[in-house]
């Protein structure tokens, strides 16, 4: 209850001090109460303008946070196909080195069996190399008797072509001398006979 001072006025002069002073207390007691009201409505206004602003932030926060997690998620899905992608491909990247570490063994046995071929081989090359140097080693010395031994029958075909020129020599000698023998044997026929015919004998 609110007096003005009009009526102040009026009640002192009146001599009702008694319901002045209750007014007072009345005013007083009225104006806390207005004062704790209005106290109690701005804590009520600022609660729900906390509340509204929280609400507001976490609204805010909740919109950001889900498209935050709507991009991640979108980002995630797209690292777990990528991943898959690059899964796939080390899976066939592996494959393919399992294929490459298949051959690279399969060569180095096919290397390994070559190489102790082709040591046999060399190892047989020298030896016929050798072989053949000793063969041709052979060869030059049985060359060289060759012709040794063909001067040596080129000389005995010189000595028997004058072998041959002597005997035939001595043949037609004694040819000569067979022809002589039978002309003296003829010439002796013929002195045995007038011999005989003389009566004397041969």
């Amino acid at each position: 209850m609110i007096i003005n001072r009009l009526t102040y006025l009026k009640l002192v002069k009146n001599g009702h001090k008694f319901l002045i002073l209750q007014q007072i207390k009345g005013f007083k007691m009225g104006f806390m109460i207005r004062d704790v009201n209005l106290g109690l409505f701005i804590l009520i206004v600022g609660t729900l303008i906390a509340f509204a602003g929280f609400t507001v932030y976490y609204q805010k926060t909740f919109t950001n946070l889900s498209l935050d997690y709507n991009t991640k998620l979108g980002e995630l899905q797209k690292v777990s196909s990528t991943l898959q992608t690059e899964k796939a491909r080390l899976n066939l990247t592996s494959y393919q080195l399992k294929i490459k570490a298949e051959r690279e063994s399969d060569l180095s046995q096919k290397y390994e069996s070559m190489r102790e071929q082709k040591e046999k081989l060399d190892k047989e090359k020298a030896e016929l190399e050798s072989d053949l140097g000793n063969t041709k080693s052979n060869l030059q010395q049985k060359v060289i008797e060759l012709s040794a031994k063909s001067d040596e029958l080129n000389q005995k075909i010189v000595e028997l072509k004058s072998a041959n020129t002597q005997i035939d020599s001595l043949n037609a000698q004694i040819s000569t001398l067979k022809d002589d023998i039978k002309s003296k044997e003829g010439k002796i026929d013929t002195l045995c006979n007038q011999l005989k015919a003389l009566g004397q004998s041969c």
